[in-house]
């Protein structure tokens, strides 16, 4: 694993792993996410959405929006039984297993610093969101009554 140093500012914040860096970059959207994994992935047991909300201290569709990203990113699995699903840690591949487990120490150890990086993460999105979609209001088409 490659390390990066990432920064925001005049001072250098985390020495990270590339891998580690773009789990969080291109699976985690919100700190829900990121504590549903880390929780999923440390418990490796069944959990409901109900029982994570409630361990957590979170909001229903907080964690119902984490677990819909995470379950599509291969990150966790999710069984339908009856009633509800249950949710699990996807901890088959141990390549990605091992990126998990680097980010659940980090966390662990620079817990503000990963927090900014989400954020500064989630900034990034929002520009690179609105630059598209500004891009795309002058975006000429072709008049179909003019030929």
């Amino acid at each position: 694993m490659g390390l990066l140093l990432h920064s925001s500012g005049p001072r250098p914040i985390l020495m990270i792993a590339k891998e580690v860096y773009a789990l969080l970059r291109d699976h985690i959207r919100s700190y829900e996410s990121l504590e549903v994994l880390l929780l999923l992935r440390r418990e490796r047991t069944m959990w409901t959405a109900e029982a994570l909300c409630a361990h957590l201290k979170a909001r229903a569709p907080l964690i119902d929006s984490a677990l819909a990203t995470l379950v599509r990113a291969g990150l966790v699995n999710a069984t339908d039984q009856t009633l509800q699903a249950l949710y699990t840690y996807a901890g088959d591949d141990p390549a990605r297993d091992a990126i998990v487990g680097s980010l659940d120490r980090l966390y662990r150890d620079e817990r503000i610093e990963i927090v900014q990086l989400m954020s500064a993460n989630a900034i990034e999105r929002l520009r690179t969101s609105t630059i598209r979609a500004l891009a795309d209001a002058f975006i000429l088409k072709k008049d179909n009554d003019r030929g």
